[in-house]
């Protein structure tokens, strides 16, 4: 019981002396896509082949998207993610890079879709594995403000009825900490 109130008040005053600071669109590095195309960032090289008719809607007819997107680190092949489409048919990939996980290094999201809200897909730096992971958890979050000493990232209210949350960024795992009204 000790051990756990302990857990408690340690958790209350961190989150009480977070130093949580807006995430701005001038924060991040971002790249359009919408034909192949190569670039680099950081110590990462990113090999982008686009494809006009990558899957088929029929609402919206052939869809484009990324058929294979490769990422080198010194040379070497970290990842080959594929078949990355265009959900809402709007012939482009907008790219933001951010250390989204407070690792340290670079990391990126890709937007699925902008109505209302945006939606990212989020490719995380594993610094032990070397390469990115696309975490489903991340799908819905939407980075508001982070805390990098903290390790802590406060996700964006989308509408009145809608609760914001403050999660715990570890490795690539979000752990919620606090609801926010």
């Amino acid at each position: 019981m000790k051990k756990h109130l302990l857990s408690i008040v340690i958790l209350i005053t961190t989150i009480s002396n977070a130093q949580l600071k807006p995430l701005k669109d001038v924060d991040l590095l971002t790249k359009e896509v919408t034909k192949n195309t190569s670039f680099k960032v950081d110590k990462f090289e990113f090999k982008i082949e686009w494809i006009d008719k990558l899957s088929h809607s029929p609402n919206l007819g052939y869809l484009g998207g990324i058929k294979s997107l490769k990422i080198h680190s010194k040379g070497t092949l970290i990842n080959d993610f594929k078949s990355i489409e265009d959900e809402v048919g709007l012939q482009k990939f907008i790219i933001d890079f951010y250390d989204f996980n407070l690792d340290g290094t670079i990391d990126f999201r890709i937007r699925r879709e902008c109505g209302g809200s945006c939606y990212y897909s989020y490719y995380l730096s594993n610094i032990k594995l070397n390469k990115f992971e696309n975490p489903k958890e991340w799908d819905y979050i939407r980075v508001r403000a982070l805390d990098f000493k903290n390790k802590l990232l406060a996700d964006q209210v989308v509408s009145v009825n809608e609760r914001a949350y403050v999660y715990k960024v570890k490795g690539n795992r979000l752990i919620k900490q606090l609801e926010e009204k």
